[in-house]
C-alpha cells in the first residue's frame, strides 16, 4: 500500500524565501506499464468535455488554480506565457478541440489528474531517482533533456532535484526519469505551488486511486 506524504522534499531557501504557500505531496507505487485502457480513455474524454464546459470559451489561464500556478512561475522568475505550466498546456489543448495524446496507463493517469484539477503533477521512474529530493529555483546554466521537447533552460523554473541534479519541473520533465515499459515503480509528485493543502491533497488522493485502479500490480 502506497503512503501519501506531504512535503517529502527539502524546500530550498531559494524558493522558500519567495513566500508562496507550498504543499508538495508524493507517493511511490509499484506499477505495470501498459497501453491506456478504454475505461481510462473514456474518463479522459468525459473530463475534457467537462473542462470545456467549465471554461465556456475562456482562456485556460482564467482557471483559478492555473492562474495561481502561473503566478508561482512568475515569482520564481519564469514568464508563464512562454513557459506554461503543464496543466495549462493540457487545458489549452482541450479548449482548442484537440484530444490528449495517449502515452500509457501511468502517464495518462497523471495527465487526467492534472486536467481535472489544474495542478501540475509528475510521474517519475523511481529507479533513476537517487538520494534526497529538493525543491528549488533553477540556476543559470542548468538544463536537462526533456521528454520530446529537447534541452530545457531551467533557470527561473521551480525544479525538483535529487543527488544527481534536477529531473522534474511543473513545466516539462526530464527524459532521464521518464516512465517507460521497463518502469516498475513510480514516484508521483503533486506540485502544490501557491495552492492550498486541501486542493493538493484531493489531487494526490485521486491520483493514488487512479493509479491503483489502472496501473498497480495486484
Amino acid at each position: 500500500m502506497a503512503t501519501i506524504a506531504e512535503n517529502p522534499v527539502t524546500i530550498d531557501p531559494s524558493i522558500a524565501a519567495l513566500g508562496m504557500e507550498m504543499h508538495i505531496q508524493s507517493f511511490d507505487i509499484a506499477i505495470e506499464v501498459r497501453s491506456t485502457p478504454p475505461a481510462l480513455i473514456e474518463m479522459i474524454e468525459e473530463v475534457s468535455d467537462d473542462r470545456m464546459q467549465d471554461l465556456l470559451g475562456e482562456a485556460a489561464s482564467s482557471d483559478p488554480v492555473i492562474a495561481k500556478i502561473r503566478a508561482a512561475f512568475k515569482t520564481c522568475g519564469k514568464d508563464p506565457s512562454r513557459y506554461r505550466p503543464s496543466s495549462e498546456a493540457l487545458t489549452r489543448r482541450i479548449i482548442a478541440g484537440k484530444p490528449l495524446y495517449h502515452v500509457n496507463n501511468v502517464v495518462d493517469c497523471g495527465n487526467l489528474i492534472s486536467l481535472m484539477t489544474g495542478i501540475p503533477v509528475g510521474c517519475y521512474d523511481a529507479t533513476w531517482i537517487k538520494g534526497d529530493l529538493t525543491l528549488r529555483v533553477g540556476k543559470a546554466g542548468e538544463t536537462y533533456e526533456t521528454i520530446g521537447r529537447g534541452s530545457l533552460n531551467l533557470e527561473g523554473l521551480p525544479v525538483l532535484a535529487d543527488a544527481n541534479g534536477p529531473f522534474g519541473t511543473p513545466f516539462s520533465d526530464s527524459a532521464h526519469t521518464a516512465v517507460t515499459e521497463t518502469t516498475r515503480k513510480v514516484k508521483f509528485i503533486t506540485y502544490g505551488l501557491n495552492i492550498s493543502d486541501t486542493l493538493t491533497s484531493d489531487a494526490t488522493h485521486n491520483a493514488h486511486s487512479l493509479l491503483r485502479r489502472f496501473c498497480a500490480i495486484d
